[in-house]
């Protein structure tokens, strides 16, 4: 039997949490779900590797930026961390990605379904 993946997702909206990690579960994911960069920080500083990392933001204490920042651009990239984010500046994207995001993935352009098919697309690169 196939392990199962472990994704860890950083949202603190609730119902858009309660939603996506739903639907990641419904095709068989393991879905940590925290609510802040603080708490980001704490699992993906202390706890097992997830698979693939959906990092919001713009997430209260400290920003998803910033848990990048302190993680460090190897082990952001090492932990296949995807910015996940309603803002669709350039110079969001650009930041995003120079501290180490594999990819910027804006929130809006998302159904449920369509996370789950990029989350596998993702995670089979």
């Amino acid at each position: 039997m196939a392990k199962q993946q472990r994704i860890l997702m950083v949202e603190d909206e609730p119902e858009l949490a309660h939603i996506f990690a739903s639907a990641l579960e419904k095709e068989g994911f393991l879905v940590d779900l925290v609510k802040d960069g603080a708490s980001a920080f704490e699992y993906l500083s202390k706890k097992a590797k997830p698979d693939l990392v959906l990092l919001d933001l713009v997430i209260p204490q400290i920003d998803g930026y910033a848990v990048m920042q302190r993680l460090g651009k190897d082990k952001v990239k090492n932990l296949s961390v995807y910015a996940w984010s309603n803002l669709s500046q350039d110079n969001e994207i650009k930041r995003a990605k120079k501290l180490g995001a594999k990819e910027y993935l804006i929130k809006s352009e998302y159904t449920p379904t369509k996370l789950v098919d990029k989350v596998k697309e993702l995670l089979n690169k």
